[in-house]
């Protein structure tokens, strides 16, 4: 069956640990997506370990699905070559660190588009392209902060702390590819293609609409709601083998939370507390009793605890690692870890499509080597064997 973006072709000049993520889901859906790196490879190829063939795990993570090609984008010649597989491209998707980049090396949107008008050029910066950001240098960490996204955080009243993850990338990515699927509906009506841009900092406002709802005046940005988004790190509740999470706020009956108590034996000693003495203990108690109950389920199994919480109709779940998440049979079921054959890495891990559709994507293609299809891809633009062997004696193909 065909995939929703087969005869889609996508030009990715992107690089590092958050835009490529963009190029990847459009290759996912069926698109042939064409990596354009610099001679030395994307950046991301040299963070790590571990490293697969000199690669490190975030390149991995973010390049399946594409082909390479290595050019050298100081060179005209290899301006050129960009010029050329763009005038028969469906999207272009770029993240060059200024905002001048483009326009300097001839591959923004007013040259692209004045030779392919159906073009969809999308811009993926860090901090906008415009304003006093501009052409400020920027990390996911940077626009974390900027964002103000690392105040939900840690602990009240402390240090902020980053999100573990390249979460700005990632995210801007996937508004990204959103608006480049809008841009290819409006394409099929209208026959034009468009400018499409996002930035990781304009995706990391975006994600916390509620918040900022709750902060226009007059309203007191305080108050239980704010406040339960805000306490300290959420950390789970240690038991025998493995921390569980659980919540009793959305129980359908209300008096589950103090049944659990009861169960675990640990209601008497929480009445001797004279805060607790004489009401019926709920929900909105969990946080402040959280020492009692770490307490009784370290005598116990996770799945023990876990077995109670569901028959007291109380939301629950493990705390997995890798490891065990992967040997979770509900996770497994969801075809969420697959393998892909590399023809010189053999086997490479990947985590499998978070969608699922009719028309169904794939994971087709592995992570590429550096420059791994320069010759077939310059082949289809029309370059013959002679002019391919001239780019690469001079340098500006790898």
């Amino acid at each position: 069956m065909t995939a929703p973006l087969a005869g889609i072709r996508v030009l990715d000049l992107t690089e590092g640990d958050g835009a490529p993520f963009c190029a990847m889901q459009l290759g996912d859906a069926g698109a042939d997506v064409v990596k354009v790196e610099p001679l030395e490879g994307d950046w991301a190829r040299r963070l790590g370990p571990p490293f697969q063939d000199g690669d490190g795990p975030l390149f991995i993570g973010m390049n399946r699905n594409k082909r390479s090609i290595a050019l050298d984008l100081e060179r005209e010649e290899g301006r050129a070559i960009v010029r050329d597989l763009a005038a028969s491209a469906d999207v272009l998707v770029e993240a060059f660190p200024r905002a001048g980049d483009a326009e300097r090396l001839g591959l923004d949107y007013g040259t692209l588009s004045a030779a392919n008008r159906g073009l969809i050029y999308c811009d993926l910066s860090l901090l906008e392209r415009s304003g006093p950001h501009a052409d400020k240098p920027a990390t996911d960490l940077i626009v974390q902060g900027l964002s103000g996204l690392t105040r939900f955080v840690g602990d009240r009243g402390k240090e902020p702390l980053r999100f573990g993850s390249n979460y700005a990338g990632v995210t801007a990515s996937m508004y990204a590819v959103q608006a480049i699927l809008a841009a290819l509906l409006w394409r099929r009506r209208s026959g034009e293609g468009q400018y499409v841009e996002t930035s990781y900092l304009r995706a990391m406002i975006a994600t916390q609409q509620n918040y900022l709802a709750a902060h226009s005046d007059p309203d007191d940005f305080s108050g239980p709601f704010y406040d339960a988004h805000l306490r300290p790190p959420i950390r789970g509740y240690p038991t025998k083998d493995r921390n569980i999470e659980f919540t009793a706020s959305y129980a359908r009956d209300p008096g589950a939370f103090q049944r659990l108590l009861e169960r675990v034996g640990i209601l008497d000693e929480v009445r001797a507390d004279p805060q607790f003495a004489d009401r019926e203990l709920v929900a909105d108690d969990q946080a402040a009793l959280q020492p009692y109950l770490d307490r009784a389920f370290l005598d116990r199994s996770s799945e023990e605890v876990l077995q109670l919480l569901e028959e007291l109709g109380l939301m629950c779940a493990p705390v997995h690692d890798y490891d065990s998440m992967f040997h979770d049979e509900g996770i497994l079921e969801q075809d969420m870890l697959l393998t892909v054959e590399h023809p010189t890495r053999g086997e490479v891990k990947t985590v499998g499509l978070p969608w699922k559709l009719d028309t169904p994507g794939a994971v087709r293609l592995a992570p590429p080597t550096l420059g791994e299809h320069s010759d077939a891809i310059l082949t289809e633009i029309g370059y013959d064997e002679q002019r391919i062997a001239t780019l690469r004696a001079d340098g500006v193909v790898r």
